[in-house]
C-alpha cells in the first residue's frame, strides 16, 4: 500500500484572490498545509497540486514536491484525481488523501483518521470525516459546509444552509456537524470518479463530493473530536493566528 497526500492549490478564489500564498507567521498557507501534512503518519508522499506557475515557483522556495496539473480541472477531486494519473497512484491498493489548501492548522492526527476510516471499511472506497460545530455563527456562514451521517457512518448529505432544521428541536437535542476537508480515497475509484460528469448537486452547493452522494456512492465517515479552521475569507486569518499560538505542532517548528 501507498499513500499519497495532494494538496489541490490554486490561485483563482473569487472570495479570497491569492489565498494559498498569504503569509501567516512567516509562511505561507500553503507551506503550513504542506509541513502539517509531511507530519501525519504512515505518509509515503506529499505533493501540491497547482496550474500557475506563481504557485509552482512558491512551493518550490520551500522545498516542496509540486505537480503542475491541468488549468482544466473542475473541482478539487479532479485537481487531485490529475495529479495522482500523472505520479501513477492509480491501482486499488493506492490510498490518495485530499487536503485542501487553506486548511493551515489542519491536525495531522485528523488526516491519520480519514485513511484509518476508509481502510476499516469493507464496502466504502473513499472516507470524509466531519466534526462538531462548535461557534453559532457556522450554522449561517455559507463558507463552513454542514453535513449529516447516517447511524452506520455514511455522509447522507453535505449543504451550505443548516441542517438538520432546527424549527421543530423544542428540546434543543441537535447536534450540528460540517465537514473536516481531508478526503481519503482508493487510487483506482479517485479516477472513476473523476471520470463521472459533474452532478446537479455539486453545482448547485459548490461541494464537489455531492458528487458521490447525487450518484448513489457510499462515502465512509465519522466525527473527530479535532477543531479545524479553514480559511474561506480573509476575516478567518485571525482566527488561524490565534490558533497558532498554542498549535503544538507550529511551536516545535513542524518537525
Amino acid at each position: 500500500m501507498r499513500t499519497l497526500i495532494v494538496i489541490p492549490a490554486r490561485l483563482g478564489s473569487w472570495r479570497f484572490p491569492d489565498k494559498p500564498l498569504t503569509m501567516i507567521e512567516g509562511l505561507s498557507m500553503i507551506e503550513h498545509v504542506y509541513r502539517r501534512s509531511l507530519l501525519a503518519k504512515g505518509i509515503n508522499r506529499v505533493v501540491l497540486a497547482v496550474c500557475e506557475e506563481k504557485v509552482l515557483k512558491a512551493a518550490e522556495a520551500f522545498g516542496a514536491e509540486v505537480v503542475m496539473t491541468s488549468a482544466e480541472c473542475h473541482s478539487a477531486i479532479d485537481r487531485v484525481a490529475d495529479a495522482a494519473a500523472r505520479l501513477g497512484y492509480v491501482s486499488h491498493e493506492d490510498i490518495l488523501i485530499n487536503v485542501q489548501g487553506d486548511e493551515p492548522v489542519i491536525p495531522p492526527p485528523a488526516i491519520e483518521m480519514t485513511i484509518e476510516t476508509l481502510l476499516d471499511d469493507k464496502i466504502c472506497e473513499c472516507s470524509n470525516l466531519i466534526e462538531e460545530i462548535k461557534d453559532p455563527a457556522d450554522l449561517t456562514n455559507h463558507h463552513r459546509i454542514k453535513a449529516i451521517i447516517s447511524n452506520n457512518k455514511r455522509l447522507i448529505y453535505l449543504t451550505r444552509q443548516e441542517i438538520p432544521s432546527s424549527a421543530f428541536d423544542i428540546k434543543k437535542r441537535a447536534i450540528f456537524y460540517r465537514q473536516t476537508c481531508v478526503m481519503a480515497f482508493r487510487g483506482d475509484f479517485l479516477q472513476k470518479v473523476s471520470d463521472i460528469p459533474q452532478s446537479k448537486l455539486e453545482l448547485i452547493e459548490g461541494i464537489d463530493m455531492l458528487r458521490l452522494i447525487e450518484n448513489d456512492i457510499p462515502i465512509a465517515s465519522g466525527v473527530i473530536a479535532f477543531s479545524t479552521q479553514p480559511v474561506d475569507t480573509p476575516e478567518d486569518i485571525p482566527k488561524v493566528i490565534e490558533i497558532l499560538k498554542n498549535d503544538q505542532w507550529f511551536k516545535h517548528g513542524y518537525k
